[in-house]
């Protein structure tokens, strides 16, 4: 148990004492003012308990922020500690859901299920020895039905635990195949897929409402049968006691008091029951996070530099075999050692074993002689600078991800116009020159570690680029490069012009009532019918007590005695009904919303996606808001306003003057409770909605960017971030749950006061057998208003993420747009033609290409060649159609295939991704197709899995698949070695359509019908 629940378990237990005895004092000072007492005791009372409620839902919101930072804290520094093979293997979405929305349910746990378990294990006790005081055949009653109630709750709740832990994986599954789905969309489109999965989100959607309603159906049971229990065991205690009254063996205010508190007796463990499926949830998500591997550290000598790295016979275990298989070399400073090894010989793989990612399954990597796993890793890192094959950054800007660094060496490396710019906006190319840059700038660098640094540059920034790395190797730094073709070293200076891109506004979203389907209507009818049943339960059983006391005949009682078991089982049965048609509403809403925010998506097109991988978070952690706050915020307003004017109704037909009182009290607690926790909140819930979003993104920018942030020691400072993220959390969570308890607070009051005028209205004036009903009243309708002020605190974080889905549905920018290969200028529709085409980015200050024309022969082979970041990318986004020509016309072919820079496969088998091109290819086929670029054995492999060339050529071989007119090659052999190079270029002579093939290799445009040539967003088309 962690400190916090420590803390909260103990805090919990005292004010639970204070509870139960404020309770007694409540019942027994209503009971007195009923038969003619003194007010005041009351009215104190009343008082005392609502502060009491007020705290005890402080203390439980604190500690459930305190527990969800430390769990998060675990989770993060366990997953950290296995290293980035766990994390890819495991799913960073799959992890980034359990560390934020399966963490959040903790928010149930501790602030429902801990406080009423604390409470059943007290207050019953408490309770039911006063009645055994007061009056000992209701106390037998209480004895012997009490139990039954955790008994049932434990033997459903059994039942539930296991579909609880499939449910909670179902969900992680989910939010981590929408992430993938979002990512994807680039090449989904370029497929023509991504309409099509619309139907699959719909399928993933309702296969998840499905799943969880089953969970939930059951869960609700469990609060059925709880309910059923303690209702009907007031009904009988109600009974009991007013048979004894009419015999006279019991005075009315003894009764009255008994059937006040007796009902405390049940509602903790009803209410620790009730919350009994949301507490699992929280658990589960626990126990997730303890099963996460935990690897301990080893603390050896640090490292501060080395005269030699010497690698043994190293061998690491890959799918069916090793790579590398038997690797040995030695490197020392000053020296630059080039592995040019196959591709899939596992260069990057050894790269992280001298990482500390990947455990060597034999051989020896040295350090001056001391296996690199006995020496203190973090030291290590530090004098280590790494390049990978597809650096990931973390930060927002150029500028920030490579920190302070010489003017000059941004200049060698042409990367000084680029600081400015939003690593999103940045070219294959241009990301690799910006990792360089990062790694080069590094102080106390002493062993470079590159893998393929020059794949996407062209031979003039190529050959810069190398002689920075001499350079670096001349100031006595050891280099270590992986890389497929050798590159001279060359000063020729290579610059390049800044360009501008702000973000685009997004449109006003739609309102809320939006949200109100018939389904969600049908929920709160029904809820409002089980609490209405609860109050004419409430004012019968206090009739029954009343008119017992005169001791009628018992045949006058007997419509009484049997309407309050009709409405205890009428309230019941409502309100499991009502939980489930409310929930389906919710989940089915959610379906729609994330199938129409796709299909927006789509219509978009990948060139005008949000920034920031914001997209992905509206379609999963938006519509998630939505789906869980629906029920929370728009249903209780609708059932309180129902329930309020029935109590109402009732009151005024029995005293003009208690219903006037009663309707002000509803007034107050209707309005006033959710205005006070406003007030109170200071918007501490819209901050804490906004910091919760920032939380998810930056627990996924460490997921995934976790081999880049930890090997440049950056992973320490983004904890910390995510750490002060929880404290400020843990700060609003108190703010917060300081204006949800006064709301609470200021409702008990209010109807407290209510009954108390009530009484004091009544007694001059009324029947004494309607005085209880007027004064029980105002208490019946708590539970109709006690959701209010939780309402209130989540009524903005629903309106911002409702409005961030809806304002990309209602953007026209989301509406198809006109197809290319309808404009075109000539009749040939098997050729590329543009005329005078303008094309600009999203948000650009600037075209990227200017004033094209271009006419492309069908069937032709036709190369595209420049600088890295002159806009050969760009060319390529207008050929696939995600870019329309601000000025111009362009016509394409009707079909497209594309492979691009990098592979985005989505994170599944290889034969899942190869089955987006052609979705009924047969193992068969697939296997013929892989083997023609030298990968027969990888069908059945994970996406994950594959080296970065091996990835490439799946990626090829997806887009031979289609069978396209056009087909789009973004440099794809850029990781790949001479010789697999030539086999794969080799398969594409036979290809039937138009061949646009993006490269740098000079060879390889050479053997083009065509060479169009981009410098500076202009054209050179020559044979």
């Amino acid at each position: 148990m962690s400190a916090s629940a420590r803390r909260a378990l103990a805090a919990c237990a005292v004010l639970a004492v204070a509870s139960g005895a404020a309770v007694v004092w409540q019942a027994w000072a209503l009971a007195s003012a009923i038969t003619g007492g003194p007010l005041a005791p009351l009215a104190v009372a009343v008082v005392t308990r609502g502060l009491l409620g007020w705290v005890t839902q402080v203390v439980a919101a604190r500690a459930a922020a305190g527990a969800k930072a430390e769990l998060r804290a675990v989770l993060l520094d366990r997953a950290l500690a296995t290293g980035p093979e766990w994390i890819a293997a495991r799913g960073p979405g799959e992890l980034t859901s359990l560390a934020t929305k399966g963490l959040d349910a903790l928010d149930d746990y501790f602030g429902t299920y801990l406080p009423a378990l604390v409470t059943a294990a007290v207050t019953p006790i408490g309770v039911g020895a006063v009645i055994l005081f007061v009056d000992w055949p209701s106390a037998v009653v209480v004895a012997l039905t009490v139990p039954l109630v955790p008994l049932f709750a434990i033997l459903i709740g059994r039942y539930t635990q296991d579909r609880v832990a499939g449910a909670a994986a179902a969900t992680e599954r989910l939010s981590g195949h929408l992430l993938e789905l979002v990512r994807a969309l680039p090449v989904l489109t370029a497929f023509r897929r991504a309409a099509a999965q619309a139907e699959a989100v719909r399928r993933t959607s309702e296969a998840h409402r499905l799943g969880t309603l089953g969970v939930l159906r059951t869960a609700f049971v469990s609060a059925l049968a709880l309910e059923l229990i303690a209702t009907l065991s007031v009904a009988l205690v109600a009974v009991v006691i007013g048979l004894r009254l009419v015999t006279g063996d019991l005075t009315l205010a003894v009764g009255l008091f008994v059937l006040i508190v007796v009902p405390e007796c049940y509602l903790p463990l009803r209410a620790a029951g009730a919350a009994h499926h949301a507490a699992e949830d929280g658990v589960e998500a626990v126990r997730r996070v303890a099963a996460v591997p935990e690897r301990a550290g080893v603390e050896g000598p640090a490292v501060t530099g080395f005269g030699e790295l010497r690698v043994e016979d190293l061998r690491v275990e890959r799918r069916e075999g090793f790579a590398p298989d038997g690797l040995s070399l030695v490197v020392r400073p000053g020296e630059i050692v080039r592995l040019d090894s196959p591709s899939g010989s596992g260069k990057s793989t050894f790269f992280a074993v001298l990482l500390g990612f990947v455990s060597p399954t034999a051989g020896n990597v040295l350090v001056d002689g001391v296996p690199l796993t006995s020496v203190d890793m973090s030291t290590w890192r530090q004098i280590v600078s790494w390049v990978p094959q597809r650096p990931t950054f973390a930060e927002p800007f150029v500028a920030d991800e490579v920190g302070p660094h010489p003017a000059e060496l941004a200049r060698d490396l042409a990367v000084a116009h680029l600081l400015d710019r939003r690593v999103d906006d940045l070219s294959a190319g241009e990301r690799q020159r910006v990792a360089l840059l990062r790694a080069l700038a590094r102080p106390g660098t002493r062993l470079l570690i590159l893998d393929e640094p020059t794949a996407h540059l062209d031979p003039a920034t190529a050959a810069q680029v190398m002689s920075v790395i001499e350079r670096a190797a001349e100031s006595g730094v050891a280099v270590l490069l992986a890389t497929h073709r050798a590159v001279e070293a060359g000063e020729t200076r290579v610059s390049g012009a800044a360009v501008t891109v702000t973000d685009t506004a997004d449109r006003p979203g739609a309102p809320l009532w939006t949200l109100l389907t018939r389904r969600t209507v049908a929920g709160a009818a029904l809820g409002a019918a089980a609490l209405i049943s609860g109050v004419a339960l409430t004012a019968l059983s206090a009739w029954l007590i009343a008119k017992a006391a005169q001791q009628p005949p018992i045949l006058v009682l007997s419509v009484a005695i049997v309407g309050v078991r009709t409405f205890g089982l009428a309230r019941a049965g409502l309100r499991y009904a009502e939980r489930l048609v409310t929930h389906d509403a919710a989940f089915r809403t959610a379906t729609d919303l994330r199938v129409r925010l796709w299909t927006a998506l789509v219509a978009r097109g990948p060139a005008r996606l949000p920034r920031n991988d914001e997209g992905q978070r509206r379609l999963v952690d938006d519509v998630d808001q939505v789906r869980d706050l629906t029920p929370r915020v728009l249903v209780p307003p609708l059932i309180a306003v129902a329930v309020v004017a029935a109590a109402v109704t009732v009151q005024t037909a029995i005293l003009p003057a208690a219903g006037l009182a009663l309707a002000v009290a509803a007034l107050v607690a209707l309005i006033g409770a959710p205005a006070l926790t406003l007030l109170l909140d200071r918007r501490a819930t819209t901050a804490m909605a906004r910091d919760r979003r920032v939380l998810a993104a930056g627990v996924l920018t460490l997921l995934d960017g976790a081999a880049d942030l930890t090997a440049f020691g950056r992973d320490t400072a983004r904890r910390n971030a995510i750490a002060t993220l929880d404290t400020s959390l843990t700060n609003r969570a108190r703010t917060q749950a300081f204006g949800a308890g006064a709301g609470t607070a200021l409702i008990t009051l209010a109807l407290g006061l209510a009954g108390f005028a009530s009484i004091a209205l009544a007694i001059p004036v009324l029947d004494p057998v309607l005085i209880p009903i007027v004064a029980l009243l105002p208490l019946a309708l708590s539970d109709a208003l006690a959701t209010l002020p939780t309402a209130a605190t989540h009524l903005t974080p629903l309106r911002s993420a409702h409005r961030r889905i809806t304002s990309l549905l209602g953007d026209d920018r989301t509406q198809p747009r006109a197809p290319l290969r309808d404009q075109s200028p000539v009749p040939d529709l098997d050729e590329v033609h543009l005329v005078g085409a303008d094309i600009r980015w999203s948000g650009a200050d600037v075209p990227a290409l200017r004033g094209v024309d271009l006419r492309l022969p069908g069937g032709s082979h036709v190369a595209v060649v420049g600088p890295s970041g002159a806009g050969k990318s760009t060319l390529v986004a207008l050929l696939l159609g995600f870019l329309e020509p601000e000025r111009g016309q362009a016509s394409l072919p009707s079909s497209t295939a594309w492979c691009p820079q990098d592979a985005m496969l989505v994170a599944t088998s290889v034969r899942e991704n190869l089955r987006l091109a052609k979705p009924h290819a047969s193992d068969a086929e697939l296997v013929a197709a892989l083997d023609r670029v030298g990968l027969p054995d990888l069908l059945d492999a994970q996406a994950a899995t594959l080296s970065g060339g091996e990835a490439q050529r799946v990626a090829l071989v997806r887009a031979l698949l289609a069978d396209a007119d056009l087909l789009l090659l973004d440099e794809p052999t850029a990781h790949l070695d001479a010789a697999t190079a030539g086999r794969v270029l080799a398969g594409l002579r036979d290809v039937r359509g138009t061949v646009v093939h993006v490269t740098h290799r000079p060879e390889e445009a050479a053997a083009a019908d065509l060479v169009v040539e981009i410098t500076d967003g202009e054209l050179l088309v020559r044979a």
